[in-house]
């Protein structure tokens, strides 16, 4: 959907990306990582951390910069390896 997106709209100047993080710790599901369930998640995870919504904050600000102009159609992981 990104993808077809930036095509359509791209030509409107109007860029589209996705950002698709990993696990973050929020409101709604603070009290989860503390869990057998939450903690054995964690446990899968790379360098065994949950995100915090403020890692996702110089992504963001990178994609709204008029620098990032020629960023069209991407789909970016920041799920801090978990993907990989």
């Amino acid at each position: 959907m990104t993808k077809a997106m930036a095509v359509e709209w791209g030509r409107f100047g109007i860029n589209v990306n996705a950002i698709c993080p990993g696990y973050i710790d929020t409101e709604i599901n603070h009290a989860h990582w503390q869990t057998e369930q939450g903690q054995k998640l964690i446990a899968m995870l790379p360098r065994k951390r949950v995100g915090q919504p403020a890692d996702l904050d110089a992504l963001l600000v990178m994609l709204c910069a008029s620098e990032s102009h020629f960023i069209n159609g991407a789909v970016i992981a920041a799920d801090d390896g978990f993907g990989v």
